[in-house]
């Protein structure tokens, strides 16, 4: 039976249900709701925010063994609701360039985050599958939000059909688990070390595991990313490739750990060097800059994967960092594009998100352009921004795990990303605007700015003070 303190303990995930269920009311009953809606968005992922710090270092289980709180998840929570926060106050001035400022936009945002919270915190395989199609369905829309934009439909098409496809994978593996395991509460599972070497069950877990690769973008389950990231809305793009990525890699990260699967590690290496290996060279090839970011973050799962290859505690804390880094660099680039792009006149398609429009940024607009410089650099992985840390702490982890092969093909192929990254910088700041362009104007709201600062700052601190991540979250354990 249900209890009122199991609900206490789970409120982060209740203010988010009942936020994205009153946002639905709002828009029903308000006119012109939409300026009031985005307010308590943000009201309430910040509400959701402090509420999960009230739960750090607690180990417990809730809702009849269903939900299990840890400092892990917790963590993971966390960072995907600071990159939600800095989506919504991004999303307004957007929306409203778009003519898209439909209040069931935040709504399906916060559901899709509930998804997410939802897989993270989960105790038992079906809560996750809940969770995952929550976020998935609820994503599919988001994609597909810019009605009248033929590219954003194809986009929303595509992802459905794919992830439709995928859908089956996980489901078919929950089967073939639950066929062996007579259970599909993990804490059961994994006190079970006989069906770990049953081959049924590793095939089932393969399967499981392959639906959420192709979530996090790892090579060869990727093929979805670019095109969807390059119609979809570029906020949501944004938040596509950093909410989403974190909410599978929370989800199935402690699940490695706990399974010990130590025989697999060749497995989730060879993963990790191909994802690596096929987003940085293929990036190097794109004109179009959201395409690029989209191929730089199918190499951002490879370096995800190589944490994951490790399988060992500093991993895990190595790549929680890098995933809140990841959040404030890759979030703030994509916010920066979707301020600078806009529609061609008399046609719904975009101009400005090619590569060449970026040259002479820095003197059109120098606030921008040193945002943006400060996320390439991050995202390169230059110091002191919090990206080198990120990457530093993800390949010691592979060394302490005596991967040191993995760990140099690493940062080798890392190195393919400071070209790319580095091309846009100086575009920006050495190259002569495309002829009509010098004078161009490119309007920046306050929200707009609000949002990269945020960005930015994140991307500062967390790179001038590393430690500070660990401080705040001290010990994550699953």
């Amino acid at each position: 039976m249900v209890q009122l303190k199991d609900i206490l303990e789970f409120l982060p995930v209740v203010i988010i249900a009942f936020a994205a269920t009153f946002i639905l009311l709002m828009e029903v009953f308000i006119k012109k709701s939409e300026n009031q809606i985005f307010g308590f968005s943000i009201l309430a992922v910040t509400a959701a925010i402090v509420s999960s710090f009230f739960n750090l270092h607690k180990d417990l289980i809730l809702f009849n063994q269903f939900i299990k709180i840890s400092n892990a998840a917790i963590t993971f929570n966390v960072i995907i609701l600071i990159g939600i926060l800095i989506t919504v106050i991004a999303s307004k001035s957007y929306l409203e360039k778009e003519n898209i400022n439909f209040g069931e936009y935040y709504s399906l945002l916060l559901f899709s985050v509930m998804g997410m919270m939802l897989m993270i915190f989960a105790n038992d395989i079906l809560i996750i599958f809940i969770g995952l199609e929550l976020m998935s369905v609820c994503f599919y829309v988001l994609a597909g939000f810019l009605r009248l934009r033929q590219k954003s439909n194809e986009s929303a098409l595509k992802y459905f059909l794919l992830g439709a496809f995928m859908t089956g994978f996980i489901l078919y593996g929950i089967t073939l688990i639950y066929g062996i395991a007579g259970t599909t509460n993990l804490i059961l599972i994994y006190s079970n070390p006989k069906i770990l070497t049953n081959y049924v069950f590793i095939v089932g877990a393969g399967l499981f595991f392959i639906g959420f690769m192709f979530k996090i973008g790892v090579f060869p389950f990727h093929m979805w990313i670019p095109d969807v990231y390059d119609g979809a809305p570029t906020v949501v793009s944004g938040m596509f490739s950093t909410a989403g990525k974190i909410a599978a890699v929370g989800t199935i990260l402690p699940i490695i750990l706990a399974l010990k699967i130590g025989n697999f590690k060749l497995v989730f290496s060879i993963a990790a060097v191909a994802t690596m290996l096929y987003g940085n060279i293929i990036a190097l090839a794109q004109s179009n800059i959201k395409r690029l970011l989209a191929y730089s973050s199918i190499a951002s799962a490879g370096y995800i994967f190589v944490g994951v290859a490790a399988m060992n505690e500093f991993a895990l804390q190595g790549i929680a960092y890098y995933l809140i880094a990841y959040t404030f660099m890759q979030l703030g680039a994509f916010i920066i594009v979707s301020i600078i792009e806009k529609k061609d006149d008399g046609s719904r398609e975009y101009k400005n998100i090619d590569i060449e429009y970026y040259k002479g940024l820095g003197k059109r607009n120098p606030v921008l352009s040193i945002f943006m410089t400060m996320f390439l650099f991050s995202l390169a992985g230059i110091p002191p921004f919090a990206g080198f840390w990120g990457k530093y702490y993800i390949f010691y982890a592979a060394i302490q795990s005596n991967l040191i092969w993995l760990s140099v093909t690493g940062i080798l192929l890392s190195l393919i990303g400071v070209y790319y990254y580095l091309k846009i910088i100086v575009y920006m700041w050495f190259s002569e605007s495309a002829d009509g362009l010098s004078e161009e104007k490119i309007p920046v709201t306050g929200f707009g700015v609000a949002a990269t600062s945020l960005a930015v700052l994140g991307t500062i601190v967390f790179g001038v003070d590393p430690n500070l991540f660990f401080r705040l979250f001290k010990f994550i354990t699953v």
